[in-house]
């Protein structure tokens, strides 16, 4: 496997390592080696819910050479251009979940892969992430017919949120 042909592997691989774990903590099954003796997990958490991907973005110089190889490795099928996903080629799955490959919008953003999870709320959800300690990036925001999105940023990292 080329360098080229790798990259989407291991962006995938990496968003699954950094999601994963957010993921475990949040339904109180603890991070791999961390110590849950004595923790009770079946509580139930107030705003405890199923975490849903709604889009995942991936933002890069090579639009074109990226869809052909998620095409080919993954049998997915992307369309032409949408203006309300910022110009991405997107490629929608059989739960209504979305994958969009587009180019940066400005000259300071950089190529990266941003999930946005699907929440019922999102200025509540907006609200507790601030209350966290996230800085927001992008506060909610209509996008045409699809709904609304929010980006904050923590740990370094962006992270999306999508009402539809």
């Amino acid at each position: 496997m080329t360098g080229r042909n790798i990259f989407p592997v291991v962006l995938i691989a990496t968003a699954f390592a950094i999601l994963l774990p957010a993921y475990q903590a949040s339904k109180g099954k603890g991070r791999p080696g961390e110590d849950t003796k004595g923790k009770d997990s079946s509580k139930k958490v107030e705003g405890d819910s199923k975490v849903s991907i709604h889009y995942l973005e991936i933002v890069t110089n090579d639009v074109d050479a990226l869809c052909a190889t998620y095409e080919q490795v993954h049998g997915l099928e992307f369309g032409s251009k949408d203006p309300d996903l910022g110009q991405a080629r997107a490629a929608v799955q059989p739960d209504g979940s979305l994958l969009g490959i587009r180019k940066p919008l400005a000259e300071h953003e950089q190529p990266t892969m941003r999930t946005y999870l699907e929440v019922d709320d999102i200025e509540k959800a907006v609200k507790e992430a601030e209350k966290a300690g996230a800085m927001i990036a992008y506060p909610p925001t209509k996008q045409g017919k699809r709904g609304t999105w929010a980006i904050f940023i923590q740990g370094d990292v962006q992270h999306g949120l999508w009402q539809r």
